[in-house]
């Protein structure tokens, strides 16, 4: 390479700073772009007035021991683990997480649970021709079906999908089930119900038992402490600063145009970009621009965004575990804050945060954290979790990407994106929204740091030793 490397990266997630903190500790030059004003994209926390708001939220916990390692190497002192208790409300009763056949046709009830068991051996003996093998272009409906029986996915499968997705089992490609840890309950039932499990590394099952972990002040004390590290090696990151274009220069330079929240536009030259923002956006802010048919297929990607609303209150131990999934409710999760640590609200305070599932646009995006606390007050109340005279303050976070929703033709779309950045010589896509896959913020650190490895052998620089390896320093 004629020209010191230079490495422009678009989004600071896990993603995007994992690969910069890698790239940086190298002796590469890394500027990070981000539109908001904090880093972490959903593995952030906003903080006001003595509140901490996680996206979600998160707890951290991973199978990969060297991600682990270099986690936890970020935190002095070191991060203790947690209990976590998690549950399901279904049919007016809590279901234990991991669940369990017994507490499953328990609370379903001997008629129901008979049912759901015919409906399941039909399915699984009936001579029946199945027309569709590959899950890959099976629908959310003919998979649940196919694999459970009508009875389950009607009474489960199909309400809670089209809850959580916004959009018609009919619609869905049945990917949306075994990559989400949302559907972890769907996962958990063709464990018990099936010998053979499906291709899942570790099981869902296992990998909620996996010992997890929570920063004092919120989940973005992790990403918080990975910026720091990037800035102490050179790094640097551009908050408050939107990307608008990506041009191709002459001697293999890239242009990247951004608009600061002062309306102020810059242009940063390097030598490589790697864009962790939503696909569909960064391949629409190319120059020169995608052929017309490349730019149709950004029309097909969308994702499904996610509002949090927060409740506060003095009430402690409001939640008989740490979070909750609801079917049938304007809310798809709650969660209570001083669980993870009491230090994420003020002294005798607590936060309760509710998930609520939505499409950009969309009545529930558009409400003001008021109406959707209008929306969701009687079914908290119905459900004896808290009363609107129990809450002090309401608070609320929107998420517009938060989950890639596999339609059942996004395939086509989605290869034809990813073939046109694949073109251009110094661009790639990295993460959650720039690869359109869903991962957890371990599983983004992971690809951070192999991609920011791939990257430095390209440039002709052998990598140090990834973080959290015995041959890595645990302090730089």
């Amino acid at each position: 390479m004629d020209q010191a490397p230079h490495v422009i990266i678009l989004g600071a997630g896990a993603s995007g700073l994992s690969l910069a903190w890698r790239l940086a500790t190298n002796g590469v030059r890394v500027d990070v772009l981000e539109s908001t004003e904090i880093v972490g994209g959903l593995a952030g926390t906003v903080r006001k007035d003595g509140y901490s708001l996680d996206f979600g939220p998160h707890s951290f916990f991973t199978e990969d021991d060297q991600i682990l390692s270099a986690t936890l190497g970020l935190f002095e002192p070191p991060l203790t683990p947690l209990p976590r208790t998690v549950k399901f409300y279904y049919r007016g009763g809590y279901l234990d997480y991991p669940l369990t056949p017994t507490n499953v046709l328990l609370q379903m009830g001997l008629l129901a649970g008979f049912r759901a068991t015919f409906s399941f051996l039909y399915s699984k003996l009936s001579p029946k021709k199945r027309t569709v093998r590959d899950g890959e272009d099976q629908t959310v409906e003919q998979w649940a079906i196919d694999n459970f029986g009508r009875y389950l996915y009607e009474s489960f499968f199909k309400p809670y999908t089209e809850q959580f997705w916004k959009v018609p089992c009919t619609e869905l490609s049945a990917r949306s089930i075994p990559s989400h840890t949302r559907t972890s309950f769907m996962n958990t039932l063709k464990v018990l119900l099936r010998r053979r499990l499906s291709k899942v590394d570790p099981s869902l099952v296992e990998r909620e038992k996996l010992p997890t972990y929570y920063p004092r002040t919120g989940y973005g004390e992790i990403t918080e402490n990975i910026a720091a590290k990037i800035e102490a090696a050179g790094g640097k990151i551009h908050l408050n600063s939107r990307a608008t274009q990506v041009s191709e220069l002459s001697d293999g330079l890239v242009g990247v145009t951004f608009e600061k929240r002062s309306g102020q536009t810059e242009v940063i030259e390097g030598t490589y970009v790697v864009s962790t923002i939503p696909l569909h956006l960064f391949v629409d802010m190319l120059s020169p621009a995608a052929a017309p048919e490349v730019l149709e297929s950004t029309n097909h990607l969308d994702y499904r965004a996610m509002v949090t609303l927060g409740l506060v209150t003095e009430r402690q131990d409001v939640l008989p575990c740490s979070y909750i999934y609801h079917l049938d409710r304007p809310y798809n999760r709650i969660t209570e804050m001083n669980k993870f640590h009491p230090d994420t609200s003020p002294p005798g305070e607590n936060i309760l945060l509710l998930e609520v599932c939505c499409l950009r646009g969309s009545a529930g995006w558009n409400a003001t954290k008021e109406e959707l606390f209008d929306m969701c007050a009687a079914s908290l109340a119905a459900d004896r979790i808290i009363t609107a005279g129990d809450v002090t303050k309401l608070l609320i976070l929107k998420a517009p990407y938060a989950y890639p929703i596999y339609r059942k033709d996004y395939a086509g779309h989605l290869k034809r994106l990813l073939g046109e950045v694949e073109r251009r010589s110094n661009m790639a896509t990295l993460g959650r929204t720039g690869e359109f896959m869903y991962m957890d913020s371990d599983k983004c650190i992971r690809r951070g740091f192999d991609f920011g490895d791939r990257l430095l052998e390209e440039f002709g620089i052998t990598p140090s030793p990834q973080p959290g390896t015995p041959e890595a320093p645990v302090r730089p």
